[in-house]
């Protein structure tokens, strides 16, 4: 036999050719998974809570803002709400609605109980 007639032998025997992408389409559609259920949708259930709290504020709820300043609101418009920040000096302040970070109760919730209440 000579070298020619292993060439066709030699054809059928080679390996198919490697994958375009190297393999790396399962690794990649795990990573875009991890990105999914680990970033983008906790953020985005964070952001609907967000919203929720936003619309169910009314006036005389007690609220805490992001920068950290307690308040009992006193007035609510589309995109602000006013804050009674003390009831002494009856100081008032403008957020914008979106640095209400957390509703801690009502006004009335939180007041003291009366002398004659403490005695029954």
């Amino acid at each position: 036999m000579n070298a020619l007639t292993h060439i066709p032998l030699l054809a059928q025997g080679q390996a198919p050719p490697p994958d375009p992408l190297g393999g790396l389409v399962f690794p990649l559609l795990l990573g875009i998974a991890f990105v999914y259920f680990f970033i983008i949708r906790p953020q985005k259930r964070e952001a609907d809570e967000k919203q929720k709290l936003l619309a169910s504020i009314k006036k005389n709820d007690r609220v805490l803002t992001t920068g950290g300043m307690y308040g009992t609101i006193v007035n609510i418009k589309e995109d602000e709400v006013t804050l009674r920040v003390d009831d002494q000096a009856k100081v008032k302040v403008r957020f914008a609605k979106s640095a209400i970070a957390r509703v801690l109760g009502t006004e009335a919730e939180e007041k003291p109980a009366s002398d004659n209440d403490k005695k029954s």
